[in-house]
């Protein structure tokens, strides 16, 4: 049964299905933004659903994470995510500057993992590698066909970055030191840009998401 996951952003006035390019939370100019994004990872098409308005944002299949979007700092975000037939109800809060990532798994289940990165460089990329799967206790991620390690020792429901030089790459994942599954061929990453692989739980076990860190303004 698909469950139906997320759905948040309490008080958002302009969440469409179509979100990019539109702004959301008014934060003000002297109160410092905090960022969240939605993941499906489950296996079938997710809507977030904002409380309090009937704006919606989709998230199929084969695009599966958002941007992240500015709400207000230290103050609940609020809504549905519905799928399958289902709705489950979520509230999640924000510190300012930090980046909150809530994942849709199966099972009417989610993960919300937090990161406050610094670490932003013109000439070199940011990767981060974010474990949302508790079936893979100690995630990793090496360069596919040539075993350089990338990550290790990610516990379930946490993040590690690391700035990386501006390439073409294809990864693996590790669990316990394990491959899993096929290689990922994350394409050509850019300088300045920041982007993550997500650990979620898979049908024939632990697999990967890639997403670009992108801001919907």
């Amino acid at each position: 049964m698909k469950p139906t996951l997320i759905a948040a952003l309490a008080c958002l006035p302009a969440l469409s299905a179509h979100a990019a390019g539109i702004a959301l939370y008014p934060t003000g100019p002297a109160e410092d933004s905090a960022f969240v994004r939605f993941v499906n990872a489950t296996s079938g098409p997710l809507e977030v659903q904002a409380s309090g308005t009937s704006a919606t944002l989709s998230l199929p299949a084969d695009k599966p994470a958002s941007g992240f979007m500015p709400v207000a700092a230290s103050k609940p975000v609020k809504g549905t995510l519905a799928g399958g037939g289902q709705n489950l109800p979520v509230s999640v809060t924000v510190k300012p500057g930090e980046f909150a990532t809530v994942v849709a798994l199966d099972k009417k289940a989610t993960m919300v993992i937090k990161e406050s990165p610094d670490d932003f460089n013109a000439m070199r990329a940011s990767l981060a590698l974010y474990n949302a799967d508790p079936a893979c206790r100690q995630a990793g991620l090496r360069t596919a066909g040539r075993n350089v390690g990338i990550f290790e020792n990610v516990g379930q429901g946490q993040a590690r970055r690391r700035l990386i030089n501006p390439v073409a790459v294809s990864v693996e994942l590790t669990c316990d030191g394990k491959p899993q599954g096929s290689a990922h061929d994350l394409g050509a990453l850019e300088a300045g840009q920041r982007y993550t692989v997500l650990v979620v739980p898979g049908p024939q076990g632990p697999r990967t998401l890639f997403a670009n860190d992108a801001l919907t303004r």
